[in-house]
């Protein structure tokens, strides 16, 4: 197996991308700039099979080409928002581990930041393995180990001796991401094996000067507010009523990115991987 590291040009480069859809949202713009920046290694053309398809605008904004794409989301409301996209020729509204399609009739799968949030990850890869034709390629984004390791919010809210808080707070961030899955890297790379996958390359992404202050922003984000709904919620209108966010939000990540020295231990990876011909 290959590992690829980003470049911090190819990192801001993605974020220029990104922030055309989540410009005022940081820990969306932070985290998909690695993914794009990612993705732009790589090609699908053919039949695409993208799992846990959501509204259809990212994948849109990283695979503007792609036309002949089927869209799998077991919520009836973000498959809606897909349909509605243009994006997708056919949207199935189905769990990713039952989904209702040929067998071998798929050149590409895709899924981003979705295999993690998946209760039953062994079906779902033997599913998409099942689809693929053969040496077809599944090419993700997931998030590793780290991603729960590394949360500062939670960890300074237990050194400031409120350890029941800290722990609601370990588990809202659970329950709000789903995370089923956060492996370490050699185990995502078992579990592609396992399903009939020939693991081709791993891009880390989000080392961790980026990682923890993502998360630490993320946290923040998702804080639940006591009359409802998200700290972000109140500071989302604070950046959006302000057109210098963007730009010098970027100024920041490349601050970040000019920190990293180790560019292979991260909270999340891309991988590449094909399906093993029979």
């Amino acid at each position: 197996m290959k590992t690829r590291i980003l470049k911090i040009e190819e990192v801001l480069r993605g974020y220029d991308a990104v922030s055309s859809l989540y410009g005022y949202i940081p820990p969306l713009s932070h985290w998909r700039a690695w993914e794009y920046a990612s993705y732009k290694h790589y090609r699908l053309n053919g039949r695409i099979l993208d799992i846990g398809c959501g509204d259809g605008q990212y994948f849109r904004l990283v695979w503007p080409d792609a036309h002949y794409v089927t869209g799998v989301d077991m919520d009836p409301e973000a498959a809606a928002r897909g349909r509605q996209s243009g994006v997708y020729r056919e949207i199935h509204v189905s769990p990713a581990h039952r989904i209702p399609e040929q067998a071998a009739s798929f050149d590409n799968a895709f899924a981003n930041c979705s295999l993690e949030h998946m209760d039953h990850l062994e079906g779902v890869l033997s599913e998409i393995h099942r689809c693929l034709k053969p040496k077809g390629s599944l090419l993700c984004s997931v998030v590793t180990n780290r991603f729960v390791e590394w949360s500062l919010l939670p960890a300074i809210v237990s050194e400031a001796g409120f350890e029941d808080v800290a722990e609601g707070l370990r588990a809202k961030f659970m329950e709000f991401h789903h995370l089923t899955n956060p492996l370490p890297v050699e185990l995502w790379m078992a579990r592609f094996e396992r399903a009939g996958f020939q693991v081709e390359e791993h891009i880390p992404i989000l080392p961790a000067t980026n990682g923890k202050m993502w998360i630490l922003a993320d946290n923040l984000w998702h804080v639940t507010r006591k009359n409802g709904g998200e700290f972000g919620d109140v500071v989302h209108p604070i950046f959006a009523s302000n057109p210098n966010f963007p730009r010098a939000f970027r100024k920041i990540m490349e601050g970040l990115l000019q920190m990293e020295t180790d560019w292979t231990d991260c909270i999340g990876a891309v991988f590449s991987v094909r399906k093993v011909a029979a």
